[in-house]
């Protein structure tokens, strides 16, 4: 989650996740990965050595207060993670930038967990439309690889809840399954299991993989709800693997610290 690196899925695709989610080896852009594709089907080469270097430690992580209050999606893009967070060779792609906008929304869900296909969960992860108050994401994109992050703001703690385990069904029945991009058709799988606590929330790994435009595809997104917030970070390669000069852990425990600043200042 919500491109494959020109279109690879973000979730994110954008968290997922992203972010939405689908990015296709065709130059669509995922929910919200925008990375270039590889031009043959032979493992891309890095963009830099960063992009293979052993994924660095997440820092020591000490609680962090639950998630309250609402920002609006304009405010949440200003807790997303800057440049600085990210290795050498990844840059912000400005056409992966999703945000709910300035005011808050209290429109159901478009896309029901509890019946969505599993072609539009990944094509949208990382996107609006899951029943969330607010929402920001964008990707930073190297080459075939990409970053992603993703901050979801439900009305309450147990929809944010909610949501994480409506991910976890999804994955339970996703398996094995196709989706179509941009003209691209690829075959796809979900697999989700329990990961470390974050910030003293508990947190779910959600792995996407697939084969797209000739082309392998590894999303690895970490999601983790804290009260009214879902945070998600995640790690995309296409045709090679994912980037691992971040840990997924870092970007979402910094997305619950920055999160947490901007509510005490709004």
């Amino acid at each position: 989650m919500g491109n494959a690196v020109s279109s690879v899925p973000r979730v994110i695709s954008v968290l997922g996740v992203a972010a939405g989610v689908l990015a296709v080896a065709t130059g669509c852009s995922l929910p919200n990965v925008t990375a270039a594709p590889p031009t043959t089907s032979a493992p891309a080469t890095p963009a830099s050595p960063a992009s293979q270097a052993a994924t660095a430690p997440a820092p020591p992580m000490t609680p962090v207060p639950q998630a309250s209050g609402q920002l609006t999606g304009t405010q949440l893009q200003q807790v997303l993670l800057p440049q600085s967070a990210f290795p050498a060779g990844f840059t912000l792609s400005s056409s992966s930038a999703v945000s709910s906008g300035g005011s808050l929304s209290s429109s159901p869900a478009r896309y029901d967990l509890a019946s969505v296909s599993c072609a539009d969960f990944v094509n949208h992860l990382g996107s609006t439309g899951f029943g969330e108050t607010a929402m920001a994401a964008n990707s930073y994109i190297g080459t075939a690889q990409a970053f992603d992050q993703v901050v979801y703001q439900f009305g309450s703690s147990a929809q944010a809840s909610a949501f994480v385990a409506g991910i976890t069904a999804v994955a339970g029945r996703c398996g094995s399954f196709t989706a179509t991009d941009n003209g691209a058709t690829g075959t796809f799988s979900l697999r989700a299991s329990a990961a470390a606590a974050v910030g003293g929330h508990p947190s779910l790994d959600l792995v996407q993989s697939g084969t797209i435009g000739g082309h392998s595809l590894t999303l690895d997104t970490l999601l983790s709800a804290s009260g009214v917030d879902v945070f998600a970070g995640a790690a995309v390669g296409l045709g090679t693997a994912a980037p691992a000069g971040v840990a997924t852990q870092t970007i979402v425990y910094t997305l619950m610290k920055r999160q947490a600043a901007a509510a005490e200042l709004s």
